[in-house]
């Protein structure tokens, strides 16, 4: 069971730092080519869809970065888990606070200021999160792989 966790934690958040990236870099710098008046309906229909593509996956992997921390007993590796999780519910508490009111605001209306002010936040309160949160998962990997390499020529 514990291995299947684990190839969860490592698809979930590998593949979360790809939408972020994604939504983060590319989707909010193109709103600005969007017109005033297609803005809105846009806006609506992508909030639709990052439900099942973002905040679901979210859902999931945010408690299973925290069990697995909770659960290793190796004291780097659960040092590890432990300082990705709180670096993931410092990234969702900053997304949710933050980040979410001005995406619902910005449904009613187009406002070029708004997404200056989004990628800004975007990039001093989310980005480190990620990148700290990127580099733990490929410590962590890079351990497990090194880890089963010993016992596979042994």
């Amino acid at each position: 069971m514990y291995k299947y966790l684990l190839v969860a934690y490592f698809f979930l958040n590998f593949y979360l730092a790809g939408v972020f990236v994604l939504e983060i870099e590319v989707n909010y710098r193109t709103w600005l080519l969007i017109g005033a008046d297609e803005f809105p309906l846009y806006h609506q229909s992508l909030t639709k869809l990052l439900f099942p593509v973002l905040f679901i996956p979210m859902a999931i992997a945010l408690p299973l970065s925290w069990f697995m921390g909770l659960r290793i007993t190796n004291r780097k590796e659960r040092t590890l888990f432990l300082a990705h999780a709180l670096c993931f519910t410092a990234f969702s508490i900053a997304t949710f606070t933050m980040m979410v009111p001005l995406h619902n605001q910005l449904s009613q209306a187009f406002d070029a200021e708004m997404i200056q002010q989004l990628i800004l936040r975007s990039a001093l309160l989310r980005l480190p999160f990620q990148v700290a949160m990127v580099t733990i998962n490929l410590i962590l990997l890079f351990r497990y792989l090194v880890s089963a390499e010993k016992h596979l020529t042994t």
